[in-house]
């Protein structure tokens, strides 16, 4: 059985500036959750954009479903069922809840599936069915983000790339957002995700794949990441000591 997703030799960069991503290969699985750690710099969000088609790569391969994407544009790789969620909320803060998530569902033709789609996304997130007629900048941070997460599972993507989901987030809301991305991997969508918050990234996620200098260092189980003292030291810091 293929992956869902496979990266094979990836290099990107942007401009003529240096290789930011260097030979990298990686594979997800449906409904597998992957962790992407590392020091900044590492070149985590610029892979994000590549295989979101955001970021064109300079050599390797990528695959979705069987299917060559790596050549594709950002819109027929989104059609595809590939969601990418950057750091900056993915919201229209001037329009309410029920139009944001209706402008992320105008791909869907049939209407009566668009609007199941979206009833689906508001019993995942029952908050905003109760907030449908609220303009979404109105809301609260840990409130437009459960918007963003409801936008993504509104076209039901098979996998969603998560760039730094705590970014800028009250500590009372991590823990919130990471309960979101977990709802979503238990709905059968992969997720590929890219965070600082270490701990916490590698406690959601199946598997901890660690970056340096644009290149793969290793990919283990996340419990055995965490475990892993040497490990624990080179990549995780401090923030792991009890």
């Amino acid at each position: 059985m293929h992956s869902l997703l496979n990266i094979r030799n990836l290099t990107a960069g942007y401009g003529y500036g240096p290789d930011i991503v260097r030979d990298f290969s990686l594979s997800l699985n449906k409904s597998e959750v992957k962790c992407i750690i590392g020091p900044n710099g590492a070149g985590k969000s610029t892979l994000l954009k590549s295989v979101a088609g955001i970021l064109k790569p300079r050599s390797g391969e990528i695959f979705f479903d069987g299917e060559k994407i790596s050549e594709k544009e950002a819109y027929l790789i989104m059609r595809l069922g590939i969601c990418f969620l950057p750091q900056e909320k993915a919201i229209f803060p001037n329009l309410t809840v029920a139009e944001n998530l209706r402008m992320c569902a105008y791909s869907i033709k049939d209407k009566n599936l668009a609007e199941a789609r979206i009833k689906d996304a508001t019993e995942m997130f029952p908050l905003l069915g109760q907030r449908l007629k609220q303009i979404a900048g109105t809301m609260s941070g840990g409130q437009q983000q459960q918007l963003v997460y409801a936008r993504a599972f509104t076209i039901k993507p098979k996998i969603i790339l998560i760039d730094e989901p705590s970014l800028g987030l009250a500590p009372s809301l991590v823990e919130q957002t990471f309960n979101h991305i977990t709802q979503i991997a238990s709905s059968g969508i992969a997720v590929l995700l890219v965070e600082q918050n270490a701990i916490r990234g590698l406690e959601t996620a199946g598997y901890g794949v660690v970056m340096d200098l644009g290149k793969l260092v290793f990919e283990k189980p996340a419990n055995e990441v965490l475990k892993d003292k040497s490990l624990r030291e080179l990549y995780l810091g401090k923030a792991l000591e009890k």
